[in-house]
């Protein structure tokens, strides 16, 4: 098994940023499992001759360092490296960004030094190009350091005792060499990110959202398009955002991802739309196959389209003038004849075959179910209407009592698709065919849905709960399986590729991805094998033109 990082709680250098830090950045040293994946890929490349005499060609043919190379200094750089690795951005007196400052610990301050400043110079000895070698500049003192005229060219560097400081930006460093107090401890948005290193930090990106809007509002309202843009923004909720932090761990050969974005006003728009966790029946008219599933809860679907409609109006008055006369000529009303009739939840799926025909399925909660029906029947009427206008045969409607429920059918002859749905229990359950609908309602009656599958509860939280805002679950296995197959098995694709596609088509492991709304923030998070959404970073190598380095890295990093 693959040793991975455990978490941290030590805040140090989080606590050593810059006053105004709007961005900050930690990772855990990785240097131990990038070593031991490579050992354990050089192991089962070992075993296999073929792949073997292949791999030495490749690392061969390279003119500048090779993989072993490459993880060697890896390996002693990390060793050199405490636990923790953290990059922040902050703005200056005028609220400007300012360079970056990189702090980590070290074990070996002293080795460190030589082994970096030997790096430096077996670097500026490979290239010719002047413009091309570092200007590393080591400083005793940052406060008795003076930087050149141009800026930005020189990176500067500090060690003091097992601290090691790295930024563009002398002042950055002075600023740390001074000390003191530090108002940036007692924000909001260090003690929000202090919070992630409570529980246990692994990845950890956060981001002042709040000032990084206010520090580019001047450039987005520059015209009158710019500001009704901006007005359009703020209706939506995008400008009340204030924090968004993300974390990333792994344990029990899993990752797990958690971002979390707060809001100074959840009111009005996005941050007002999702509803609290609760069970989600729509899904259970969901098979255990599906590939793609999105769901989610809203509060009031009226105020959703209230909220979009304002927008409309914002950023394009004369369209939103437009609807409205378009609703009073057919007699409709979005608001009070389709938004009013719905409940919160819906969920999209595709629950099947994609060829001939997609399997697409659509569940929708419905209070109002009659009144629905009716406006559905007018609009029918309406859309015959304009198309008789250009000669066309328009919608037919078909309905079927089976089983004590109405099925109906609604066809374009014009096109040749049609439409089918029953309202059950509460919900509408759309589909292309009526035999899809049937076994959707077969789902939910048998217990058999997609709610009770293995595949979707392995990527629950650990305490099972099932009850969200919203939900994403995919399994394209299944989908990318024949395609890559027959992609695979063309004559014109080498026999190494051919086994590195069919490798990557078999490892997709489906994920489940889901989204809380608490208040005034809203918490994304997924519990995945290998990596965020079942990509590992062997498979990702897998993309065009890297497919055998992909089958090398994903047989090597397997878990014995």
């Amino acid at each position: 098994r693959v040793p991975q990082p455990g978490v941290r709680n030590s805040t140090r250098l989080l606590d050593l940023m810059p006053e105004n830090t709007i961005v900050y950045a930690a990772l855990p040293n990785l240097t131990s499992t990038i070593v031991e994946s490579h050992r354990i890929m050089q192991e089962r490349i070992n075993q296999n001759a073929a792949l073997k005499e292949w791999w030495d060609k490749e690392q061969s043919g390279h003119h500048g360092p090779n993989v072993d190379q490459v993880i060697n200094s890896i390996r002693e750089f990390g060793d050199y490296l405490g636990e923790e690795i953290a990059v922040s951005v902050s703005l200056n007196d005028k609220n400007e960004p300012v360079a970056p400052v990189v702090l980590a610990e070290l074990k070996n301050s002293n080795g460190f030094r030589a082994f970096l400043e030997q790096q430096v110079a077996k670097y500026s000895k490979s290239t010719d190009k002047p413009g091309d070698k570092p200007d590393i500049r080591f400083v005793e003192d940052p406060l008795t350091a003076t930087a050149p005229m141009e800026k930005g060219k020189t990176l500067f560097v500090w060690i003091q005792n097992d601290l090691f400081a790295a930024s563009p930006d002398l002042q950055q460093l002075q600023s740390l060499a001074r000390g003191g107090a530090n108002s940036f401890t007692s924000s909001p948005f260090h003690n929000r990110i202090a919070e992630v290193y409570q529980q246990g930090a692994g990845l950890v990106v956060a981001a002042n959202l709040e000032k990084i809007i206010a520090q580019t509002k001047a450039e987005r309202s520059k015209g009158e398009r710019d500001a009704r843009n901006e007005e359009a923004l703020n209706k939506l909720g995008v400008l009340s955002v204030k924090y968004l932090v993300l974390d990333q761990n792994q344990s029990d050969g899993k990752t797990h991802t958690r971002a979390s974005l707060s809001f100074s006003d959840a009111q009005h728009g996005i941050p007002s739309w999702l509803a609290a966790p609760g069970p989600m029946g729509s899904l259970e008219y969901i098979s255990p196959d599906a590939n793609v599933v999105a769901g989610f809860v809203v509060k009031d679907p009226v105020r959703l389209v209230d909220d979009l409609l304002g927008v409309m109006e914002t950023v394009s008055p004369g369209l939103k003038k437009n609807l409205d006369q378009q609703q009073a000529d057919h007699g409709l009303d979005i608001r009070k004849d389709i938004a009013a009739p719905l409940g919160g939840e819906f969920a999209f799926a595709i629950d099947g075959p994609i060829l001939p025909t997609p399997s697409w399925k659509m569940v929708f909660e419905v209070n109002d179910s009659a009144h629905l029906q009716q406006t559905l029947e007018r609009l029918v009427v309406e859309v015959n209407k304009e198309a008789a206008k250009f000669g066309k045969t328009g919608l037919a409607w078909d309905r079927a009592d089976m089983n004590g429920r109405t099925y109906y059918t609604l066809r374009s002859a014009d096109f040749g698709v049609e439409v089918n749905y029953t309202y059950v229990n509460g919900y509408v359950v759309m589909g292309p065919s009526r035999a899809m609908v049937e076994r959707s309602v077969r789902s939910q009656e048998s217990g058999s849905s997609l709610l009770r599958s293995a595949r979707f509860t392995a990527g629950l939280p650990t305490d099972g709960n099932a009850n969200f805002s919203a939900v994403f679950y995919q399994n394209l296995a299944p989908l990318v399986q024949p395609f890559a197959d027959r992609v695979a098995n063309s004559a014109a694709v080498p026999e190494a590729q051919q086994q590195a596609i069919k490798t990557m088509a078999a490892n997709m492991a489906p994920t489940l991805a889901y989204a809380y709304a608490q208040n005034d923030s809203i918490t994304f998070a997924a519990n995945t094998e290998g990596g965020p959404f079942g990509l590992s970073p062997a498979t990702l190598f897998g993309m065009p033109n890297s497919f055998e380095i992909q089958h090398v890295l994903q047989q090597g990093l397997k878990q014995k």
